[in-house]
């Protein structure tokens, strides 16, 4: 083979491997460039120029940094230290905040269907402060559920876990905050009729029984960002809350099992972005 041919053969080579590489998200270890945009929808989006948040600040501390999860649009960036020190003013203990999104933003090898955008953010209903190597380590906190997740833990859920949430709440960012359907329960049954207003963004999910996970609406400057519907009217304690205790239909016998959802195709601009 000729020199120049075998030169343009390890090139194609060399530049199909890195291809293979930057078409998986979680190995990205750095943002891009440009200003910071959000493109796409909650299950299939990027993000383009993002901000690290700080390992800790006033009124949070961040969890397992070595996942490389503590990326986001400067609007959540700004809300968390906002958060933060509304938090501290308050007297109340560090949040403790766990996954935002990766560096580009882009589906998560484990863990989360959303948090693509860089508007997403968990945070622990356990709050800190804790040192940085139990910060570091930390695997399982504590739920706010008890007798196998039917019951909610009054002794780990209550008024500092309400005080949080009401702040994380009312900041004018916010689209929602989704929380474990039973401590949705427990917040509408704990509070007269008069004063479950701020409850409206709070909305019931599976899961999130030890973090709620705050998100945020579409940016200023990010025309291809795919809102969400808004939260509709009332405290959303109706009737359906009450749906998420029905219990799961009987499936039928010998019914064909259904297939594995599909991941949805990403927009072009961020295949653009993950080979910058």
């Amino acid at each position: 083979m000729r020199p120049l041919s075998l030169a343009l053969c390890l090139a194609a080579v060399i530049a199909g491997t890195a291809q293979a590489k930057a078409v998986d998200w979680g190995t990205v270890v750095g943002p891009s460039g440009g200003p910071p945009r959000v493109i796409g929808g909650v299950t299939r989006g990027c993000l383009s120029g993002a901000v690290a948040l700080p390992e800790t600040g006033n009124g949070f501390q961040t969890l397992r940094r070595w996942r490389n999860r503590y990326w986001g649009h400067p609007e959540l960036i700004d809300y968390v230290e906002r958060l933060g020190a509304r938090v501290a003013k308050a007297g109340l203990q560090p949040l403790l905040i766990g996954d935002m999104a990766q560096p580009r933003g882009g589906p998560l090898p484990y863990g989360h269907r959303s948090h693509q955008l860089g508007i997403d953010v968990d945070i622990l209903f356990t709050p800190g402060p804790l040192d940085r190597r139990s910060r570091d380590a930390l695997k399982d906190p504590p739920s706010m559920l008890d007798d196998g997740g039917r019951a909610v833990a009054s002794g780990r859920f209550g008024p500092a876990q309400v005080a949080m949430l009401k702040l994380a709440v009312s900041d004018p960012q916010v689209a929602r905050i989704f929380v474990n359907y039973r401590l949705k329960k427990a917040l509408c049954d704990g509070l007269p009729a008069g004063q479950r207003g701020w409850l409206r963004k709070i909305r019931p999910w599976f899961g999130h029984d030890e973090h709620f996970h705050v998100r945020l609406l579409c940016p200023p400057g990010s025309p291809q960002c795919e809102a969400q519907d808004p939260v509709g009217p009332g405290d959303g304690c109706d009737a359906t809350l009450e749906s998420w205790f029905k219990p799961a239909p009987v499936p039928k016998p010998n019914a064909p099992r259904p297939a594995a959802p599909r991941r949805p195709p990403m927009p072009a601009a961020c295949r653009s972005l993950l080979v910058q």
